[in-house]
C-alpha cells in the first residue's frame, strides 16, 4: 500500500518514475482532482504510474485525455497545480473515512435541557425535538455560541436515532462546505 510520498522516501521516486511519466506527449500540467475514492485494502494500481498500489485514487481530468486517471498521492502531487493541496485533500478524505468508521460507537450525552449531542472535529452538534413532528439537527463551531457559524438543518428524522445517522451526513456536508471555503 501507498504510504505518505514525500522527502526521501524511496517509493516517491519508484512512484513516479514509470507508466505515463515515460510517454512523452503524456500532459504533466494541467490536471484536476475531481475527487478521492477508497481502493479499499486490496488497492488498486495508480493509473499514471503503473507501478504502485493505491489505496487512495485521486481522480483526475485534463481536457487532453478522454478518460479519468486513478492516481497515488506522489503522482497527484506532480500533476496537480498545487502540491500541497493534494496531501491536504488526502488528509481531509482519510479523516472523513475515520470519522464515518467511528460514528456508531460515538458516546452521546444529554445537555441540561435534555437535548442529545456530541462533541465532533471541532463542532457541536445537537438534536432537538421539533415539538412532536419529528428531530431536527443543529451544528455549531464548538464552544462558539455567538452566531458565528450555526447550522440548522431543515430536514426531520422520525427518531433520535435516525437524527443521529442524519448528523453525520450533515457534519460532512458542514466539513466540506467549510473546506472549500477554505482551500
Amino acid at each position: 500500500m501507498e504510504n505518505s510520498q514525500h522527502g526521501d522516501d524511496p517509493s516517491q521516486q519508484r512512484h513516479t518514475s514509470g507508466g505515463h511519466w515515460l510517454d512523452l506527449r503524456f500532459p504533466t500540467t494541467g490536471w484536476v482532482c475531481r475527487g478521492i475514492e477508497d481502493a479499499g485494502n486490496e488497492g488498486r494500481l495508480c493509473d499514471v504510474c503503473q507501478g504502485v498500489r493505491i489505496r487512495f485514487a485521486h481522480i483526475l481530468s485534463h481536457p487532453d485525455v478522454p478518460q479519468a486517471l486513478s492516481a497515488g498521492l506522489g503522482c497527484a502531487e506532480k500533476l496537480v497545480d498545487d502540491p500541497f493541496r493534494a496531501e491536504k485533500r488526502e488528509r481531509a478524505f482519510r479523516d472523513d473515512l475515520r470519522i464515518r468508521n467511528d460514528w456508531p460507537r460515538r458516546d452521546w450525552k444529554i445537555s441540561r435541557v435534555g437535548n442529545p449531542f456530541i462533541n465532533a472535529r471541532g463542532y457541536n452538534i445537537a438534536i432537538w425535538n421539533k415539538g412532536g413532528s419529528g428531530f431536527g439537527v443543529t451544528i455549531r463551531l464548538q464552544n462558539k455560541f455567538d452566531g458565528e457559524f450555526v447550522r440548522n438543518d431543515p430536514r426531520l428524522f422520525k427518531t433520535v436515532d435516525d437524527a443521529k445517522v442524519g448528523a453525520l451526513e450533515i457534519l460532512m456536508d458542514v466539513r466540506k462546505e467549510r473546506r472549500d471555503i477554505d482551500v
